[in-house]
């Protein structure tokens, strides 16, 4: 279980500090604001998904719920002119019901077999959006997703703006992240680290173990719909691919590069891995091998993660300087 202490804290606080002032520090350059707008998406996704890797599996089918949430809020502008303030939590129950209904019968694998139903989910998922043409668009997507319009009365806010909508996209996954942060770190928590360790053992203490797997599994699908929600409205255009199991297997090696232990893992696999993928985009279908490369490496070479990396740094200064 993931407990902050006063470093820990300066560094969560140092970071956040650094995110909110990235608009000045790149002069308001649109693509590099665009870049961070990307890692809020990725560290949502990421994060989310590690908050059911403490209960020790991993799902293929988190991209799915991530659709689930962006084709709600898509659709609810799209038939029914509500904006995304609407579509957010319409997108973020819904992806939650589904993922309720479906943990119940999903949550009865276990090791591989979770592995193999997850990813049918996924694929299901992006299937029934492709095949219902006249409601989700089929294969071609949904168009026109606009941003939103904030109207304070004394100010009014158009996220079509960029940088309007980065700090919108950086107050959500900061909300996302403190939300699993403290879910991590209460009893809840605990509960998911032990059926994580030896679920047969948790069971035998009076855990009821498939009840708290299905309500992390549905808190975790809730947070990334509203990620799903905000991604459609940031690129006003989604389709079935966008949400194929590929991209649980990009949030699945931010996971690995970045950490397993706590939440600072996928938040640091997450920022330093989407860097990297905007300086490779131009390499086209190469970018797969080198995230296949990454990931080898990391497990060979840094094993734990970056999050291990400040430990490691620590202790090779109290070497150098007890010498």
């Amino acid at each position: 279980m993931e407990d902050l202490d006063r470093p820990h804290r300066i560094a969560w606080l140092a970071l956040l500090a650094v995110a909110l002032v990235v608009p000045f520090l790149v002069n308001f350059d649109l693509y590099l604001i665009h870049v961070g707008i990307i890692i809020t998406f990725n560290v949502s996704l990421a994060a989310s998904l590690w908050l059911i890797w403490t209960l020790g599996v991993i799902s293929f089918a988190h991209a799915g719920f991530m659709g689930i949430g962006a084709y709600a809020s898509a659709l609810v502008l799209t038939k029914l002119g509500l904006s995304m303030w609407y579509g957010l939590w319409i997108g973020a129950f819904i992806s939650g019901a589904i993922a309720l209904a479906i943990s119940i019968p999903l949550m009865r694998t276990r090791a591989v077999y979770f592995f193999m139903a997850s990813w049918a989910v996924g694929e299901v998922i992006k299937r029934n959006f492709a095949y219902f043409k006249d409601f989700f668009g089929g294969w071609d997507g949904v168009f026109d997703i606009k941003p939103p319009v904030l109207d304070l009365g004394f100010l009014q806010i158009d996220f079509a703006n960029r940088v309007a909508y980065y700090y919108l996209a950086l107050f959500a996954v900061t909300a996302t992240v403190w939300v699993i942060h403290r879910v991590n770190s209460s009893r809840t928590g605990m509960i998911y680290w032990s059926i994580h360790e030896n679920e047969l053992l948790a069971q035998h203490t009076g855990i009821n173990v498939f009840r708290h797997k299905v309500i992390c599994f549905t808190i975790a699908c809730t947070l990334v719909g509203i990620t799903g929600a905000l991604y459609a409205h940031y690129q006003t255009y989604i389709s079935p691919k966008t949400f194929d199991i590929w991209k649980s297997e990009f949030a699945l090696v931010h996971l690995i590069v970045g950490g397993l232990t706590t939440v600072g893992g996928p938040v640091a696999g997450a920022i330093s891995l989407t860097i990297v993928d905007e300086l490779l985009r131009a390499t086209g279908y190469f970018r797969t091998i080198f995230f296949g490369v990454v990931l080898i490496a990391s497990v060979l070479l840094l094993p734990g993660g970056l999050e291990t990396v400040p430990g490691r740094l620590r202790k090779l200064f109290q070497r150098t300087s007890g010498r």
